[in-house]
């Protein structure tokens, strides 16, 4: 895929809504072609919804942004990149070089801000995620969030909340779980 069809502007964006924004891109790098069976989201949290990272366009250049909860999505087969439009590093980013360059080295963090990761694959996290924006009212005003309407699974498909997805103590329906970022293996 050429570096024209992938810039952070070619896809719809909305500040704050991570987990709608990768939604979105996987859905449409499928449709230009991107194979499915070689994405998977990427769902970073923690207990206590305080995850460290680097790079973020949120924060001053050099400083560590806290979320409560980050997704970015993972694709290609081989060497995977990385897409987080709210990184400040390639939009892709080559795999090694943004977990090197977007989490602290884990074991020197206190537990609190060590990062967990949920991998699902992308034709899964598309056919059911759901998000009733709840998480962010009251924290944003009404015109900052996004211009479309709430994305739902297919009449018939089980949703997943994003609250589900989030849940560090569930398997979910799909089979996936959070592990500690550091055993996660970028490669598969």
């Amino acid at each position: 895929m050429s570096d024209e069809t992938t810039q952070r502007g070619a896809f719809r964006y909305t500040p704050y809504f991570c987990e709608e924004n990768i939604w979105w891109l996987a859905r449409d790098l499928i449709a230009r072609g991107e194979e499915a069976e070689a994405m998977a989201v990427w769902i970073v949290t923690n207990q206590s919804r305080q995850v460290l990272m680097l790079n973020q366009r949120a924060t001053d250049p050099g400083a560590p942004l806290g979320w409560d909860y980050h997704v970015i999505l993972k694709a290609g087969a081989g060497r995977p990149r990385v897409f987080d439009f709210d990184s400040r590093l390639s939009f892709p980013c080559d795999i090694h070089t943004y977990l090197a360059s977007s989490f602290p080295r884990q074991s020197s963090l206190p537990q609190r801000y060590r990062a967990w990761i949920r991998t699902v694959a992308a034709d899964q996290y598309l056919a059911h995620f759901f998000s009733d924006r709840s998480h962010m009212r009251g924290v944003l005003p009404p015109e900052d969030f996004p211009d479309y309407p709430i994305i739902t699974p297919e009449p018939g498909v089980e949703p997943i909340s994003l609250q589900q997805y989030l849940d560090l103590n569930t398997t979910l329906p799909d089979g996936t779980r959070f592990r500690p970022l550091e055993t996660i293996n970028p490669e598969t």
